[in-house]
C-alpha cells in the first residue's frame, strides 16, 4: 500500500467527478464535509520543512477537495544559506521556476487554497510560478502561508501581480513553529472563506 504522500505525486489521475486531467499529481475525490458540501475545493501548496503542508491537511481535512502539492522540476537546496541567496536572486530577477505540477482546467473549482511559506516576505517563486501558469480570472483564490517574522508579508499582491483579475480572498498566516497547534485559526478562517464562495 503506498503512503499519502506517494499517492499524491503519482502521474496521470483524473480528478473525481471533475474530469480534470492532473499532470504529476493525484487529488483526492471531493469532499461531502458539512458547510463544504456541493462546493469544488483545490489546496495547492508548497511546502520546504513541512509546516505549509500540515496547514494544507488541516484545510483539506476540513473541506475536502483535491489536495496538490506544487513539485519544481529542479529540486530547491537543502542547505539554508544557498537556498536563501538563491531566492534573492530569483526574486530580483522575477524568475519563475519550471514545474512539474500542472492542472489542466482550474476552471472546474469553485475555490483555490494557495499555500506557501514566505520567503523575504513573498511567496515562493514555486508558488507565483503555479499561479501564474494557470488560468485564476475571475476565481476566488484563498492564500494560506506560514511565516517567522511577516505574517501574510505581499502574499496578495503576489497573486494579484501573477494573476491579475483572481478574486484575492483574506489571507491566513500561521507561525511556522505554532502549525500543528493551529486548528483553531484555520476553522474560523475556514468559516469566513466558506461565505465568499
Amino acid at each position: 500500500m503506498t503512503n499519502r504522500r506517494e499517492r499524491w505525486t503519482r502521474r496521470g489521475v483524473f480528478v473525481g467527478g471533475l474530469g480534470l486531467a492532473v499532470g504529476g499529481i493525484a487529488i483526492s475525490t471531493p469532499s461531502l464535509a458539512q458547510g463544504w458540501k456541493g462546493k469544488r475545493m483545490l489546496v495547492a501548496y508548497y511546502s520546504r520543512t513541512g509546516h505549509t503542508r500540515t496547514i494544507a491537511e488541516m484545510i483539506h481535512g476540513q473541506t475536502g477537495g483535491g489536495l496538490v502539492e506544487i513539485e519544481t522540476v529542479e529540486q530547491y537546496p537543502d542547505d539554508y544559506n544557498v537556498l536563501v541567496a538563491q531566492n534573492v536572486r530569483e526574486q530580483q530577477a522575477n524568475f519563475l521556476p519550471p514545474l512539474k505540477t500542472r492542472i489542466e482546467n482550474l476552471g472546474g473549482y469553485d475555490i483555490v487554497f494557495m499555500g506557501s511559506p514566505l520567503w523575504n516576505v513573498r511567496l515562493t517563486p514555486p508558488v507565483r510560478s503555479f499561479v501564474a501558469s494557470h488560468k485564476l480570472a475571475d476565481m476566488v483564490v484563498a492564500p494560506f502561508v506560514t511565516y517567522i517574522v511577516s505574517g501574510l508579508g505581499r502574499s496578495h499582491a503576489d497573486i494579484a501581480e501573477n494573476a491579475p483579475n483572481a478574486r484575492v480572498h483574506d489571507g491566513l498566516a500561521i507561525l511556522g513553529a505554532e502549525a500543528k497547534q493551529a486548528q483553531a485559526p484555520v476553522a474560523k478562517w475556514l468559516e469566513s472563506t466558506l461565505a465568499v464562495t
